[in-house]
């Protein structure tokens, strides 16, 4: 008998390490760095090299059409269809949450494990259990209002229904939705506020600051209009102010310094910069840009005199060249005005995000 009950005990030692060598491992490749999502992947940029289709490499899936990567804790979540969750550091698959239409935006909700996800091409925001991966509740923006942004402050997510090309079916509201941390959770859409033509992107610090491209339509340049950017009190939803940026079309994109003091955005003829209050608007590069992002970029400067390296900060730009090379971003220095890093990627770049 006690025969059987060591060979039990062996068999069952030697079983657990089976399952422990079959099981995968994987490398700790990524973590700090740039994520660049394109239309056949995400690419990874460190240390002057560029890592392409990571996500196919450690998992062994091709991501088409990445809109979007956002991270929260120690998990990356990107949009590509579905919404995928990955651990940062590998890169390995957590998770994914199926249930969208054209899912374009994110953003997370504290402090519970939950996420906004804007679904475009359903008109609605879609919450997400980060847990289950799964969707918990759905929230409409309005019939065809075509969303396309999304951006939160504690309690309150504000969504700009961007409308969609041709401009004919362009939209002119903001939508905010409330979540509430309760036993059951609980996200309502507190109402619309009409702001100004296609509102695509937000900056909330200090207030609410809106980007309203104006009507743009490619094929129909004569009925453009001028953008506009709209100053709005995130809690009352009162508009404070509007700027019309004089000359300036089809402006998207808009990012802020983390002091909320100078703003960057892209629009029909180039890369613009201007104060958080719309003045001072001016060009940046002429590169026709489809996405723009904003670091403050640590470097060092060997010095021969005592042989010690000394470390900086510079204001730097990240932006593509959309029209004569989809798969190039451009790194620029603010302070100097100048290019100072290529990265070339295998897919057209659609965003840019830090970790």
């Amino acid at each position: 008998m006690k025969f059987y009950s060591y060979l039990f005990i062996i068999l069952t030692i030697v079983s657990s390490c089976k399952e422990e060598e079959d099981a995968p491992t994987f490398s700790k490749d990524y973590g700090n760095g740039m994520y660049i999502s394109t239309d056949i992947g995400v690419s990874f940029y460190k240390d002057g090299v560029v890592k392409n289709q990571i996500y196919k490499e450690v998992n062994g899936q091709t991501l088409t059409g990445v809109e979007r990567i956002k991270f929260s804790g120690t998990k990356a979540f990107i949009l590509a269809g579905d919404m995928y969750s990955v651990n940062i550091e590998t890169f390995e698959d957590k998770g994914i949450a199926s249930g969208f239409v054209n899912p374009v935006d994110l953003t997370f909700l504290s402090p519970d494990n939950r996420a906004f996800v804007v679904d475009k091409d359903d008109s609605k925001v879609k919450e997400v259990d980060l847990d289950r991966m799964e969707v918990a509740s759905v929230i409409e923006t309005g019939d065809s209002t075509k969303p396309v942004f999304i951006v939160s402050k504690w309690y309150r997510s504000i969504v700009m229904n961007g409308g969609a090309e041709p401009d004919s079916l362009n939209d002119s509201t903001i939508v905010a939705i409330d979540y509430r941390d309760e036993l059951v959770s609980l996200a309502e859409n507190m109402g619309g506020l009409y702001v100004g033509d296609n509102p695509n992107s937000a900056v909330n610090i200090n207030n609410l600051k809106i980007l309203c491209k104006g009507i743009y339509d490619p094929n129909d340049l004569t009925t453009k209009t001028q953008s506009t950017l709209i100053t709005v009190n995130p809690w009352d939803l009162l508009i404070s102010a509007s700027t019309t940026l004089n000359g300036i079309y089809n402006a998207q994109n808009l990012i802020s310094k983390p002091d909320d003091t100078e703003y960057y955005f892209t629009a029909e003829d180039g890369v613009y910069k201007m104060s958080s209050t719309g003045n001072s608007v001016s060009k940046v590069s002429s590169l026709i840009s489809d996405i723009v992002a904003y670091q403050d970029d640590r470097y060092s400067v060997y010095s021969t005199n005592d042989s010690v390296w000394y470390w900086y900060n510079r204001d730097v730009l990240f932006f593509n060249d959309a029209v004569n090379s989809p798969t190039t971003i451009y790194k620029y220095n603010l302070d100097n005005n100048s290019f100072i890093d290529t990265i070339e990627v295998n897919g057209n770049v659609r965003d840019v995000n830090f970790y």
